[in-house]
């Protein structure tokens, strides 16, 4: 939506840098000693995660809202001579493609009407990262984001993949490079049968 997309561009253009920095803990360590393939990375920013599956040999469509972002991240791409594909697109529109990727990525950006379609994207026997803030037991140690709806609930992601195998699940405070936040994390596999819907 048009309000989301000037409010992404507004912290972008002002040197802002949203979960930059080294790439996911979690998708280091599994995607890591994977044989690369394609790979999906949505709500990509400044391609922290997009560059480190590249670097690795993967051939990555990275997509973000934020047109100065991608601009951002294709420089940083040029820079290290990775090759990624960037789009800027807005995900409630943009269609993606069904079981085509061997690995899709989802990092502190939740929508939780997204989430059956990043599903559809993986290729069965592919995988699935999502990793995004929780809502906290204690708020007070973990003020942000605001609002409620942009953090998991406890348990929700085992709900959500129940007839995926899961792979690695954990949720609570974790602190990483000096920083402590309220996290849910998962890795899952899609199964090579068919997947039956669940609400979301």
């Amino acid at each position: 939506m048009e309000a989301e997309r000037r409010q992404w561009e507004a912290r972008y253009r002002s040197g802002e840098r949203p979960h930059d920095g080294p790439p996911s803990t979690v998708l280091v360590r599994w995607a890591g000693p994977l044989r690369p393939g394609r790979a999906l990375d949505v709500a990509t920013g400044l391609g922290r995660n997009a560059l480190f599956l590249a670097r690795r040999g993967w051939r990555v469509d990275a997509i973000d809202i934020s047109p100065t972002a991608i601009r951002q991240a294709a420089r940083r791409a040029r820079a290290r001579t990775l090759r990624v594909r960037w789009v800027v697109a807005d995900l409630d529109r943009y269609r993606l493609p069904r079981a085509r990727y061997d690995l899709v990525v989802n990092t502190f950006f939740l929508k939780r009407r997204l989430l059956p379609r990043l599903m559809a994207a993986v290729r069965p026997g592919g995988l699935l990262v999502v990793e995004t803030h929780l809502a906290p037991f204690r708020p007070a140690a973990d003020p942000w984001p605001a609002r409620r709806a942009h953090r998991l609930r406890p348990g929700e992601l085992r709900r959500r993949f129940a007839a995926w195998e899961v792979l690695e699940l954990a949720e609570g405070y974790f602190t990483e490079r000096g920083q402590g936040r309220w996290l849910g994390r998962i890795v899952a596999r899609r199964p090579a049968g068919r997947i039956r819907r669940r609400r979301p």
